[in-house]
């Protein structure tokens, strides 16, 4: 499998054309993506940890990929290598949406991608492969919120299910996960009742658990905090404002 690196720019002329060239004889996969657009970002998970940013005449457009890029350092299990070419006032304005300890260096332009190119392969920090995905266990007793879940956090994680408490303590005697949503309201043994028989359990007391509920009431909301679990979830959410929680708590964890 060839190294893969991910070429972000504002312009795709002779120039940068030319660039990722040179890159790719030297033996690198190169993906490209535009510096205006986030959305043309590959998937999350299928991110590589080498990314060059060519700056062309900085401009408030590319905060968007960078402010993402940023976040992805933070979520990441290894560490996003990201290589910088540009003018100065460029890099500097940059710097501003960037943690500088994942910036490998800083190149000026006009650059020889040729000390690019010894810069990357001299990185031994570097890995080249995506980055593995945080693995996410839905518990609930609705099959069709579990497929929902599925479908909005399956574009960042990897996402397994259990329809009941018992599948998904049976579920997790096999498979190692990062995260439970676990819905606080299910027949026969509820969400509160696996939560504790989860941190009754050595080897999964450690695994973090958010519950799902659908009432938003004080008592409830009282009920789901009282068992103290990392957060809670409410099933009415908007699709991204749930994905952003949970990205925000694997974020912070990393810290």
């Amino acid at each position: 499998m060839k190294k893969q690196v991910l070429f972000i720019s504002s312009m795709q002329g002779f120039l940068v054309n030319a660039m990722v060239r040179k890159i790719e004889d030297a033996g690198y996969s190169v993906a490209t993506a535009s510096s205006n657009n986030v959305y043309s970002l590959p998937s999350e998970y299928e991110l590589p940890n080498v990314i060059i940013v060519y700056l062309e005449g900085f401009a408030v457009d590319c905060k968007d990929v960078l402010s993402f890029l940023n976040k992805e350092m933070a979520i990441g299990t290894e560490h996003l290598h990201i290589f910088l070419i540009g003018e100065q006032s460029e890099t500097e304005g940059a710097l501003q949406f960037l943690n500088k300890d994942n910036v490998e260096c800083t190149f000026n332009r006009p650059v020889n991608v040729q000390d690019v190119i010894q810069r990357i392969t001299a990185a031994k920090s570097v890995v080249f492969e995506p980055r593995l995905q945080k693995k996410i266990l839905v518990v609930d007793d609705d099959n069709v919120m579990l497929r929902t879940m599925k479908n909005w956090l399956s574009k960042r994680y990897e996402v397994l299910m259990a329809n009941s408490g018992i599948n998904a303590i049976s579920l997790l005697a096999k498979t190692k996960v990062d995260l439970i949503l676990l819905d606080y309201e299910m027949p026969v043994v509820s969400g509160l009742q696996v939560f504790e028989m989860l941190k009754n359990d050595s080897s999964l007391a450690h695994i973090p658990v958010m519950f799902l509920t659908a009432k938003d009431d004080r008592e409830t909301v009282m009920n789901v905090l009282a068992a103290k679990p990392e957060n809670y979830l409410l099933k009415s959410m908007k699709p991204e404002a749930l994905v952003s929680l949970v990205d925000d708590f694997f974020a912070n964890r990393n810290k």
